[in-house]
């Protein structure tokens, strides 16, 4: 399936992202999410193809840029040889994601979407609360909203925290790298090793991934300052990435601030977000406090400002996590009746 065909089955599609949180400036980028629901036929055919902007073509060349950074050779040339193999399909039935080629856009399936909105997915969950910027709505997509309660749960608490506390590790490494930024590759004498390694690469993979305290003799301190070695690399290659994939104009905010204020934007939302799931039990998309966080984006808040509201934000939602009389977990028999319905309405058939 390639993206038309994705649209063509689509029951509802947005305007995401800043735009949607009415935080963004002129500069920003328009971020077009939606929901598509596969065609019947599609749901018993036993292989799919590999369509355009996704599929496991996507997913082997990503797991083989991972593999080559982390040195696993092997893994990365087996993940580009099964990208090669266009022409046999996959043994899965779900589609999955379908992204629009050379655009920010991309589409959901709608079971993909249920089951990921089931687990309070921030950038998922939103979509059933979006009230603006609306591109398409169809009638099916009403009835899914109109039962959005099913999805809201106390695992909200989690889960928008957890995107908030990626955030502040991204915000503190690209700190780092501004204020102490490594001065040069990393190389192995550095690390009292040989120009080669000793120990043969198809075996260093495995042993690198062994604790010390399993390790004995003279091959313990061989594998300690192979390890030291493998995470300087990574590391500098993670700087240098930073380094030059960098938006310029970020870049000179970042060096004004000392740290990624838009980053730091996106932390708040968040985390305000799922404080008020936890007592509105809504959430609130478009942004009340919009013009605080464009004031925060644009250096209003010193780096110690930031720090103070983490250091208190897990104690403040574990209280109203105990306050709040929201299900624990989301409906996941009713969301399972809500499919089924969905089927019934949309294929006109009777599970």
């Amino acid at each position: 399936m390639n993206y038309d065909d994705a649209l063509h089955n689509c029951i509802f599609r947005y305007i995401s992202g800043s735009k949607s949180y009415g935080t963004d400036t002129p500069e920003s980028d328009e971020d077009i999410r939606g929901v598509f629901i596969t065609p019947l036929v599609n749901n018993f055919e036993l292989f799919k193809t590999h369509f355009v902007g996704h599929g496991t073509i996507r997913e082997h060349l990503t797991c083989a840029v991972t593999a080559i950074e982390e040195y696993q050779y092997n893994t990365a040339i087996e993940r580009l040889r099964l990208a090669q193999r266009t022409d046999e399909g996959d043994l899965d039935i779900a589609v999955g994601t379908v992204h629009k080629p050379n655009c920010d856009e991309e589409l959901q399936e709608l079971r993909k979407f249920l089951k990921l909105a089931s687990e309070n997915n921030p950038n998922l969950l939103e979509a059933l609360y979006v009230d603006r910027l609306i591109l398409q709505e169809t009638e099916t997509w009403k009835y899914i909203k109109k039962h959005r309660d099913l999805f809201l749960s106390k695992k909200s608490r989690y889960t928008f925290s957890g995107y908030a506390t990626a955030q502040f590790r991204k915000i503190l490494t690209h700190r780092q790298y501004l204020l102490n930024p490594p001065k040069k590759k990393p190389c192995r004498a550095d690390f009292n090793l040989s120009e080669s390694s000793i120990i043969p690469k198809i075996q260093l993979n495995a042993i690198l991934t062994i604790g010390d305290e399993y390790l004995v003799g003279s091959i313990k301190e061989v594998v300690h300052n192979e390890k030291r070695y493998y995470d300087a690399l990574k590391s500098w290659n993670s700087y240098k990435r930073w380094e030059e994939n960098r938006n310029p104009k970020r870049k000179i905010l970042e060096a004004k601030f000392g740290y990624d204020a838009k980053h730091a934007m996106q932390l708040v939302r968040i985390a305000r977000q799922s404080k008020e799931i936890l007592t509105d039990k809504y959430v609130h998309v478009y942004r009340p406090d919009r013009e605080e966080l464009k004031a925060i984006r644009n250096g209003a808040w010193k780096f110690e400002d930031l720090l103070k509201f983490i250091e208190g934000l897990d104690n403040e939602l574990d209280d109203l996590y105990k306050q709040s009389d929201l299900r624990d977990t989301p409906d996941h028999i009713g969301i399972s009746e809500l499919y089924k319905e969905i089927c019934r309405r949309h294929y006109g058939v009777l599970i």
